[in-house]
């Protein structure tokens, strides 16, 4: 009732290398990274070599591939794939651009808040401008004569 093809049922004899499923998952995969194949959808040019436009003899024998046969339509569905799963990427890298542009902005924002408070800070302990000058020269003074005292 069901057909005994190799590559559709593994129980008859036929590993997963030879499955049609893998022939049309592998172009539209390395598609995206940019080898489009171009002379095996127009067909120009087969993997192995060897073809047949004999359905009997591709179904039985793995080996044998059918003959690529060009059309139109396979032209625009793959021109048509491309353009929409590169616009997706770029959707998608444009999102993760963008989270990670208003990541860096909330720490920048946090980091510029940290570093005001420091400043604020470091400012609030000082004295004014006329005496801190008064007591940085007695301290240098008193620094250099405990230098020497120690020294001596």
């Amino acid at each position: 009732m069901y057909p005994n093809h190799r590559d559709m049922w593994p129980n008859y004899g036929a590993d997963t290398a030879h499955w049609r499923i893998w022939k049309i998952v592998s172009l539209p995969y390395w598609q995206l990274y940019g080898e489009l194949f171009l002379d095996e959808l127009k067909g120009e040019t087969n993997s192995n070599g060897t073809c047949t436009y004999v359905e009997s003899e591709w179904e039985s024998n793995p080996d044998i591939e059918r003959c690529v046969e060009y059309d139109w339509a396979i032209m625009v569905i793959a021109a048509m794939y491309m353009l929409i799963s590169n616009l997706l990427l770029f959707n998608l890298i444009i999102a993760l651009f963008s989270y990670r542009f208003k990541e860096v902005q909330n720490n920048s924002d946090r980091l510029w808040k940290y570093w005001r408070f420091a400043t604020i800070k470091d400012y609030s302990t000082r004295l004014p401008v006329p005496f801190n000058k008064e007591i940085n020269k007695t301290l240098k003074k008193r620094m250099i004569q405990e230098k020497r005292r120690i020294i001596d």
